[in-house]
Order: C-alpha cells, then structure tokens, then sequence
C-alpha cells in the first residue's frame, strides 16, 4: 500500500501471518539452523557476508523486513533528509529495519535517536549493513542493534536514508543479497540470515521440527548413546 503525505509515501507492508506468534517461534530458534533450513530447499545464499553481528552476544532478531535505501553524499538539504517522516509512518509493528549503506565508511549510520523513533512506530530491531553509533545507549534500551563496525562521527552531511520499502542489496555471502519489503530477517550471535516472504512459514517448521530432533539427539549423545545409532534414529548431529 502506497500513500502520498506531504510529498513523502507511505509505504506499509501487511503481513499475512500473526507477527507476535511467528516471531516468539523464529526467537526459539538459531541462525545455523534457520539457515540450514533454506539450503534443504534449495536456497543456498540467503545469509549476509561475515561481520556483521549484534551489539551484544544476547541480541536476536526476528521480523519481516522494513528496506531502507541509503548513499554517501555531502547534501544537507532538509527536505531530503526528512524522507524520514515519511519511513517512520511507513512501519508496521514488528518490522526490523533494514539499512543498506553502499559500502559507505565515513560515519555512524544509525543511532539511538533513530532507534526510538522506529521503535516508537513499531519496529522491532536493526540490521544496518555498515555502522553505529550511540551503542551504549541501544544497549541500554534493548533495541537489538546489528552492524559491521561502530564509528562516532555523525551521518548528516555524509549519509543519508533517499529510499525505503525497495528492493536493495546487502552484502551476501556470495556477492550481493537481495532483500525485499517483507522479507524475514533473522539475526543472533553468528550473523544473519534472510527469508524469502514467501517461505517465512515453511522455513519455521522446518527448522522447528529439527530443533526438536537435535534437543533428542543432544541428550543421546550426552547419555553415551552410539553416534551411529543416533544419527540414524533422529537424522539430526
């Protein structure tokens, strides 16, 4: 759904699922096994490159994704930079965004301000393919918070936000990742992983259903159990 506000569009992508149930269950789960899940069914690039990783061990995320399009440029003009009003009114409760930066070093992208005025309209977390800032303050406020680095030097007159809920590219594992507006986006210690919107269902169950099969197969080898004899009886090791 796309509506024009003051010059800047809504853009809202509704679901089709229970967001709260869907993400209790994916927050159960891991990112190796979300991403195992994708491989079995013929998705063997879906996760982004090496280095990107929470603020803290503890943070997972979980949600469809909210794309947000960003460049390095020198502007200041105001009325480009409060886009913004436009991709805050945009967001749907349980939404993570997600900022591609371009590669761009220069500055922090993404900060606590930012933190609370998305999380204020709904969101519940953030995958920034480049850097942060204020990361004392996104610890202490729980916003679960994903980057490659962290850099103190302010993005205005640097760095700017020009789109959001586009298709953009991220840095995969094997070259670019797409993602798309509603793509499921999951992310704890070891990185993160992206779900096809139209898999988001399928890829829970499966990884559910091996989660329980490892939770048997965990305690059989914990017991002494033959690995041969486990492996053949719960297929998970």
């Amino acid at each position: 759904m796309e509506v024009i506000t003051n010059s800047y569009p809504i853009r809202q992508f509704n679901v089709t699922y229970d967001w709260q149930e869907i993400q209790q269950r994916y927050l159960r789960l891991y990112a190796g096994l979300v991403s195992d899940a994708l491989e079995h069914l013929g998705y063997h690039s879906q996760c982004m490159a090496s280095g990107i990783y929470p603020l803290t061990h503890t943070m997972k995320v979980a949600g469809p994704a909210f794309t947000c399009h960003g460049i390095a440029t020198p502007s200041r003009d105001e009325k480009v930079h409060d886009i913004r009003l436009g991709m805050f009114k945009s967001m749907t409760p349980g939404v993570v965004q997600v900022r591609d930066t371009q590669g761009d070093t220069s500055c922090g992208q993404f900060g606590e301000i930012s933190a609370t005025a998305a999380h204020a309209h709904g969101c519940v977390g953030a995958v920034i393919d480049g850097s942060t800032r204020d990361s004392n303050y996104l610890i202490d406020m729980g916003f679960p918070t994903f980057c490659r680095f962290r850099n103190p030097v302010e993005a205005f007159g640097r760095f700017m936000v020009v789109d959001y809920q586009i298709p953009i590219y991220v840095k995969g594992m094997e070259g670019l990742l797409k993602i798309n507006p509603g793509d499921y986006i999951f992310g704890d210690n070891d990185g993160v992983v992206v779900v096809p919107y139209d898999l988001t269902i399928q890829v829970l169950e499966l990884a559910e259903e091996w989660f329980a099969s490892e939770a048997k197969s965990r305690q059989a080898m914990a017991e002494g159990r033959n690995p041969f004899d486990v492996y053949e009886e719960f297929g998970r090791f």
